[in-house]
């Protein structure tokens, strides 16, 4: 369960870039066309449900994955939320309040975690408890309306219209309407059923429950809320003349009276906004074919940009100084007694830097040396060990500037954190991680190189 809260917390981050994008956006396109706004929060709706996405240079994402899963695990537990600064400020909180003590080896993140999963999904089942019942009196208010035509009911105890229903969604409006304001009302709850709107807020409060914890989820929710109703009422009204946009407006104000028995309930779809779509119906203008095209591409873009991850190019040298570092670690471990034997290592990149020529690579280096005497294979020697390795690349040739080990004894964690990126040093010092799938590489290089098993 700690594994997917922490799968949760990482998607809830990267969609908190897209809500703080959208928010800009919804200023930036004030005069594009509302369904465009809603169109960037379903943008929002993938990333929060999509556990994996597509890595791309053009992604904004700083971080795919701001908290490791190993996080319980690391003797320096730290995040990586993708920014310097902030990883500065925060990790050394997070190192000092959640580091083991020297005598014990548990990580506090080990009760912690398991902790905030519970609470986690204990404000998830309030909500849903809340979600059955504030539908179910809803359900029983409207017990007692008539039919009045299709989909169409009225109700003593209904005083603001709104929608019910997922398969079947109803309409329902209060007794005492004029006729002028329910032609109004009913063209605009039958435009939010034409558009499926009756779908879009359930699936959003349930994104909502899923994501709770998070204020900007809670500040998306109620936006989105107010942009669906936006674009409907444009959808509306874009075939109306002036007086007739009057008249719809007064039919909203009339509606807006005690909406609080909808509102409440995140399975009925009420009137909400209502100042704000007042004044946006009163000033509606159709918008020019370029608006439309510029706010199109910026949709795009924002999906592009937000629903891909950032490429890891820590582990992705070229083939050329792929070949260089094997070389380096080879001719380091080599010796007189290496002949005969299948020389194997693999390396796993930590970190990559990059300054102009100059490449800098942190890693755990795996060396292991087998012997085979036609019947059983041996392991002869192996170390496993951080290693920087920096070198320059001048006229198409790479040139070793240093080859760096961490010492050995008591001095290997002190050397390691003087040596590696403060947000390395979980990964420096945690040898399990990484060990069992090299030595697993190498020895298949092994059993490769002696043909055993063919």
């Amino acid at each position: 369960m700690s594994q997917i809260f922490l799968s949760i917390i990482n998607m809830s981050i990267s969609a908190s870039y897209i809500v703080l994008a959208v928010l800009l956006l919804r200023l930036l396109l004030k005069k594009a066309p509302k369904w465009i706004t809603v169109v960037l929060w379903s943008i929002v709706a993938v990333r929060l449900v999509c556990p994996f996405s597509i890595e791309s240079v053009l992604s904004l994402i700083p971080s795919a994955e701001t908290v490791s899963p190993d996080i319980m695990m690391d003797r320096t537990p730290e995040i990586n939320t993708g920014i310097p600064i902030l990883n500065q400020a925060i990790n050394p909180v997070i190192s000092g309040s959640f580091t083991p003590d020297p005598g014990t080896s548990a990580n506090p993140l080990q009760l912690w975690i398991p902790t905030f999963a519970v609470i986690w999904i204990v404000g998830m089942v309030a909500l849903l408890i809340y979600t059955v019942i504030s539908y179910a009196k809803v359900k029983r208010k409207i017990g007692t309306a008539v039919l009045i035509r299709d989909n169409i009911y009225q109700s003593e105890n209904v005083v603001s219209p709104f929608v019910l229903g997922i398969i079947k969604p109803k309409i329902y409006l209060p007794f005492n309407m004029n006729d002028k304001d329910m032609e109004h009302v009913v063209a605009h709850e039958t435009a939010h059923i034409r558009r499926k709107d009756h779908l879009w807020k359930p699936l959003g409060f349930l994104l909502l429950t899923l994501h709770w914890f998070n204020p900007l989820m809670w500040l998306g929710y109620v936006l989105l809320c107010r942009d669906i109703e936006l674009a409907c009422d444009e959808k509306v009204i874009k075939e109306l003349d002036h007086d007739a946009r009057a008249d719809y407006s007064q039919a909203l104000l009339t509606c807006s009276v005690n909406r609080r028995m909808i509102a409440a309930c995140p399975l009925a779809f009420g009137e909400v906004g209502v100042k704000d779509r007042v004044k946006s119906v009163l000033s509606y203008k159709k918008p020019a074919f370029w608006i439309i095209i510029v706010a199109i591409v910026a949709c795009i873009a924002v999906a592009v940009c937000f629903l891909t991850n950032p490429k890891d190019e820590k582990t992705e040298p070229n083939d050329d100084l792929k070949v260089y570092i094997d070389c380096q670690i080879a001719e380091r471990f080599r010796s007189d007694e290496s002949e005969g034997r299948a020389c194997c290592l693999d390396w796993e990149v930590l970190g990559k830097e990059q300054h102009d020529s100059t490449t800098t690579l942190y890693m755990w280096v795996l060396y292991e040396e087998y012997s085979y005497n036609g019947r059983e294979l041996k392991l002869e020697r192996g170390v496993h060990i951080p290693t920087v390795i920096t070198v320059k690349k001048e006229n198409g040739q790479y040139k070793l500037v240093e080859y760096w080990e961490a010492k050995d004894g008591s001095y290997y964690a002190p050397s390691i954190k003087e040596k590696f990126p403060r947000y390395l040093h979980s990964n420096a010092l945690d040898s399990q991680r990484y060990v069992k799938k090299q030595s697993e590489r190498c020895l298949q290089m092994a059993l490769d190189y002696f043909r055993i098993g063919y």
